[in-house]
Parts: structure tokens; sequence; C-alpha cells
């Protein structure tokens, strides 16, 4: 059966399913459950806060740096896991797929709406501990959901457009394993973007011709953008600057189209790797 969208909504209980299989899937497979994916980024906010704060004095600016950096590796925990876990989906399903004639796109569309509603889980606690921690917790949280429906249709074409390769590549997980770091210190995740503009403008690259533009190239980055937001609506109680909403939509639509068209063109060849 082909993978349309059209095949995917007229199959939404299958999605629904699969979604709620991966969910009990995900909780079983550690003690903790649903709260490791509050552990998890609490942890590594600990390490780079010790790091960051403790070690190198750095980060005073974006007080309270546990809450600051959150915003952004909760939205990066999402992203990491449909990086590394779109690798190998369509082949650890492969009795599945060869077996019940259904369309595929829904696996990788599970992953994502699965480990979106951990997500969730995390943000809530997030933004409980951003009252609690006394920041400005109001009106522009009404952002938040416009963030996670670019979020969704974002991670969507990327899960898409892996979920393909990686049928056709077995070694793509190692490597995507570097790119996934690359990003991670690439997108403002431990320093926010006031931070990039300082750097371009007035560090070692002040005098070069494109020194002006490069922040402006840096926000070209869809991940800077959407973390941008998240900590202009939790943590500074702002709103986001609205050619940051275009753009970041714009972006998110594109790259759901090129993944959605990369598993297309691949779908039916798919089966000749698995």
């Amino acid at each position: 059966m082909n993978s349309t969208l059209a095949n995917v909504i007229e199959r939404r209980e299958l999605l629904f399913e699969i979604t709620l299989g991966d969910m009990r899937s995900s909780a079983n497979e550690t003690r903790f459950g649903w709260v490791w994916w509050l552990i998890d980024p609490m942890i590594t906010m600990c390490i780079y806060w010790a790091i960051v704060v403790g070690l190198f004095a750095r980060g005073q600016q974006y007080d309270p740096y546990p809450i600051f950096i959150l915003c952004a590796l909760l939205s990066f925990r999402h992203f990491s896991t449909i990086l590394n876990g779109a690798c190998k989906l369509l082949r650890n399903k492969e009795g599945l797929i060869k077996a019940v004639p259904f369309p595929t796109m829904v696996l990788p569309l599970s992953m994502v709406a699965s480990s979106f509603l951990f997500f969730l889980f995390g943000q809530s606690a997030l933004i409980v501990a951003a009252g609690a921690w006394g920041l400005p917790i109001g009106p522009a949280l009404i952002q938040l959901p416009a963030f996670w429906m670019i979020q969704i249709v974002l991670y969507s074409g990327v899960a898409l457009a892996v979920a393909a390769f990686g049928a056709l590549v077995r070694d793509l997980s190692g490597f995507m394993g570097h790119v996934n770091r690359i990003l991670f210190y690439a997108s403002p995740t431990l320093y926010g973007v006031d931070m990039v503009v300082e750097r371009f403008t007035k560090g070692a690259l002040r005098d070069a011709p494109i020194a002006d533009i490069l922040p402006t190239v840096y926000m070209w980055n869809p991940l800077a953008m959407l973390f941008t937001g998240y900590r202009h609506a939790i943590f500074y109680g702002t709103y986001m600057e609205w050619n940051y909403w275009a753009l970041l939509s714009v972006q998110a639509v594109v790259i759901f189209l090129g993944g959605y068209k990369i598993y297309q063109y691949f779908d039916r060849r798919v089966l000749k790797f698995l």
C-alpha cells in the first residue's frame, strides 16, 4: 500500500495504535518510564550547568541558567530521539512491513507523535519550575501551541527522510550520531542568540565584510529559531518577532514536504533493501 497522507489519514486508527504501542514500549524499557524524559534532560542540564557556570563562570546573563538551557534541551531531546530512532526504524519493523500491507509512513510519524507526548510531559514540568523560580509566566505562553505544531511538522519531515535513507544505508546511524552532536553545538542550546550576535559583530570576525549578516545566516537554522521561540515564551515572557515566525513556518513546511517526497520516492524500493 502506497504511503500517502490520504492513506495515513484513512488509517489514522493504525497510527493511533502504533503511537500508543511506542509509548508503552518506551516506558517499559526503563524503570522510571515517562519520568525518564524529565530525568535525562535534568541530568544533562546539571552537567552543563556545572561546566558552564561552575567551571567557566559563564552564563550569568541567563539566570536562572537551568531553566534557560532546559527550554532548548527538551526540544533537542525530541529531535535527537527522532534522528537516532529513524535510522533503523524500517529495518527493525521489517517483519511487520512484509507481513501486512499498510502505509509504512505511519511508522516514522508514530515515532514523532509518541516522543512528542513525552516532550509535552517534560515541558509541563519545565513551565512549573520556571514559575517556581519567579520567571514571568503569563500571556506569552499562548505561543506554545504554535511552536508545538511547527515542531511536529519540522521533525516529521526529518523523520521521513532519515527513515527512508536508513533503510538504504545500514551505517547511517553512526553518521547521524555525529550530525546530532554538530547540531547540538551549532544551535543555541547552551547559549543565547545574543551571544552569537556579539561574537560575530564584536569578536574575531568583527572586521570581516560579512560580519553584520552572519547572525542572520545563523538564524536560518530552524532549530535556532525554535529554541529561541521557546525561550521567548517561557524564559523571557515575550513574543518572538514576526519575521522569525514566518521563516520558521516556511522552513518547517518545506522540510516536511521534502521528507515526504523523499519517503514516497523510496517507499516501494525500500522493500528490496530490507
